[in-house]
């Protein structure tokens, strides 16, 4: 089967007998977005406010997006193998479409396999007219009576390429932790990568307490439930409005911010007495932590190199009434910036990077990173090291911090880093510091990936340097 060479429309000559639902078009039209560069979340936050999307819709939008996201690679080579010339060129918003009702048959499930096949009918025959719309509701209902034929996880010893299309990472990451992990591990690692980020929320100390929140999302008809040796974290589960929508928020009386997250700004031990800095600050969930935990006392200056996300984040500090902040427009590695700064007695570098240990919240990066990349970053990262370590005061604190797993961008840039500095040391993290001595490593350094099946955390990795 495959399918006719589809011909694009004008808006007035298209012939439909419906429209396709709010959230599956608004689902399409992300997808697409995507194709011209940027970032998942700003592209369905588009779509998403376009549409006007709310409650059940825009949270099916939402999973349509980043499921599609999730298992890119599985759901083509589902596609592959319904058609008769599997090398055959199929238009890229045809793809979209059929990725968007695979996924809803194949691995969501929920939706009635009739709803999943009729939306997509429809959004094909708006785009390209009768003839690939029959070609859709064939291949798709095709696909529905042997998907256990079509869709076949891998056996337990399956070859890493197996691995990696099925559970959509590219090849050179699955060989990379089948290497240092082992194949069972691995294909655990890429099945939590794929699964649903539960809603994290650190409770804003300046303006309430944990059970003031708790109680308040808990007569919503969330679940509600604390995360082990964090004290302002709220796991929720079982709600369905956004996040900017919940009772106090817009009042600032909580963040979404993850569990690993909040793990990293307590490790630079700051006091009211300390000047701050926090060199890559944008979008600010670590500087408002750092207000919070000083009580907004100790003065903390928040630089980043983008104009743009620095002026959001002065928005979101000012939402959760953050005062001790001073934002400043500049380039961490850049000396001649550091050196009207003066000097610091705690600095946070939460560096740029591959983003690898959150894919649960960005699946497309998996799909952005090359091997070559890392080097780049490292490179990055260790400019950043550098160059805020220059205005560290002696017996400063420097924290290091980064959300992915990946060795290039982690322990082999703190290495040269103090390979290469002098006048610096390592500071190891104590198990008292984090909620379980399990997410430190044999050199103190705090590591959470790969995470344990009863607590999965997001991938970071922090370490700690003084000042001699």
């Amino acid at each position: 089967m495959n399918p006719p060479s589809p011909r694009g429309r004008s808006a007035s000559s298209r012939s439909r007998k419906g429209r396709a639902a709010p959230a599956r078009q608004a689902s399409l039209e992300a997808l697409i977005d995507l194709r011209s560069g940027g970032y998942a979340e700003q592209a369905l936050s588009r779509q998403l406010e376009r549409h006007e999307l709310r409650g059940d819709d825009r949270a099916l939008a939402t999973e349509l997006v980043y499921g599609v996201l999730r298992w890119r690679d599985r759901l083509d080579a589902i596609i592959t193998r319904l058609l008769d010339r599997p090398h055959r060129h199929v238009n890229p918003v045809l793809r979209d479409i059929l990725r968007l009702s695979l996924y809803q048959i194949s691995i969501l499930e929920r939706i009635p396999v009739h709803a999943a096949v009729d939306q997509a009918v429809i959004q094909s025959r708006a785009r390209f007219g009768q003839k690939v719309a029959s070609f859709v509701n064939a291949l798709l209902r095709r696909f529905a009576r042997e998907r256990h034929a079509l869709d076949t996880a891998p056996e337990p010893e399956a070859a890493p390429g197996d691995l990696a299309v099925y559970y959509s990472h590219p090849g050179w990451l699955v060989d990379r932790w089948i290497a240092q992990f082992g194949c069972e591990a691995t294909r655990e690692i890429l099945a939590q990568n794929n699964s649903a980020a539960p809603l994290v929320l650190r409770v804003n100390s300046l303006k309430s307490a944990q059970g003031e929140v708790a109680a308040m999302l808990a007569e919503l008809g969330a679940s509600v439930s604390t995360v082990q040796g964090l004290p302002d974290s709220l796991m929720v589960r079982e709600i369905r409005r956004a996040v900017e929508g919940l009772p106090g928020y817009q009042e600032g009386l909580f963040t979404v911010q993850s569990a690993a997250s909040q793990m990293i700004a307590p490790l630079l031990r700051v006091r009211s007495d300390h000047r701050v800095l926090d060199a890559c600050a944008a979008p600010g969930g670590k500087t408002a932590h750092l207000a919070a935990i000083s009580r907004n006392r100790a003065p903390i200056i928040a630089v980043d190199a983008n104009a743009n996300r620095l002026d959001q984040t002065r928005v979101n500090l000012a939402r959760l009434g953050v005062l001790s902040v001073d934002f400043v427009h500049g380039d961490a590695t850049s000396e001649e910036f550091l050196s009207t700064l003066g000097h610091f007695d705690r600095i946070l570098v939460d560096a740029p990077c591959s983003n690898l240990g959150v894919l649960r919240h960005n699946p497309d990066a998996k799909y952005r990173v090359e091997p070559h990349d890392l080097s780049a970053l490292a490179a990055q990262q260790l400019r950043l090291l550098q160059g805020v370590s220059r205005v560290l005061k002696p017996g400063g604190l420097l924290v290091y911090a980064v959300c992915t797993p990946m060795e290039e961008e982690t322990r082999a840039v703190i290495d040269r880093f103090l390979s290469e500095e002098t006048g610096f040391a390592p500071l190891p993290i104590d198990g008292s510091e984090v909620p379980s001595p399990e997410y430190l490593d044999e050199r103190g350094m705090l590591t959470t990936f790969p995470s344990t099946s009863d607590h999965h955390l997001d991938g970071f990795f922090a370490a700690r340097i003084s000042r001699l």
